[in-house]
């Protein structure tokens, strides 16, 4: 059982990109409506996280808005918004749940997490709390292969870690996600749940 309980965790390693045309289409749609309230920002690069998505999915793109060219992560969520799936959402301090929405992407700093983004969130009824409550992109162990198989070996499913409502990737990729978001950057936070 165990040994095919790893044959389907390595096959996930190989599963393609799923970022629906939905979270695009909002993404773009909250873009826009930000560039026009401020014709002056200029910004280089736009991560659509995809939260209707299995967090063992890279649901996140990071689009470089010059070139078109995309990049795909893993991103975690919150450890209270749900286990496989993010379902619920939250804006409120300690709720341990991811915000959905828009983001300006901040300063990149060296935390707890060691290399992250600070974020605020520019939707101050969806996630307006987002700077006051910590929320930032930072990396954690817990976004890999390997811990898909953990989960999976002990019947937890195959999904990645959670967080305490922040987007987290895996130390692999924090410095080019980092490189490319830092004060160049907005983040979509994307679900079908309300």
């Amino acid at each position: 059982m165990v040994a095919l309980l790893l044959i389907v965790g390595a096959g996930l390693l190989w599963l393609p990109e799923k970022i629906s045309a939905e979270a695009y289409k909002a993404a773009f749609a909250a873009f826009e409506s930000y560039r026009t309230a401020h014709p002056a920002a200029r910004y280089r690069y736009l991560a659509v996280v995809d939260f209707s998505k299995p967090s063992y999915l890279k649901r996140m793109a990071v689009i470089d808005l010059l070139s078109g060219d995309e990049s795909f992560y893993r991103v975690a969520h919150g450890k209270n918004s749900g286990e496989l799936y993010a379902t619920r959402f939250s804006n409120t301090p300690e709720s341990g749940m991811s915000s959905l929405g828009f983001y300006l992407v901040l300063d990149a700093y060296i935390g707890d997490h060691g290399t992250a983004v600070r974020l605020e969130g520019l939707e101050p009824s969806v996630n307006g709390n987002a700077f006051s409550r910590d929320i930032v992109l930072h990396s954690a162990d817990y976004v890999s292969l390997g811990y898909i198989l953990l989960n999976l070996v002990t019947f937890n499913g195959p999904r990645i870690g959670r967080s305490n409502g922040c987007f987290v990737v895996s130390p692999r990729y924090i410095d080019d996600v980092v490189q490319k978001l830092s004060r160049k950057g907005l983040l979509y936070a994307w679900s079908k749940q309300p």
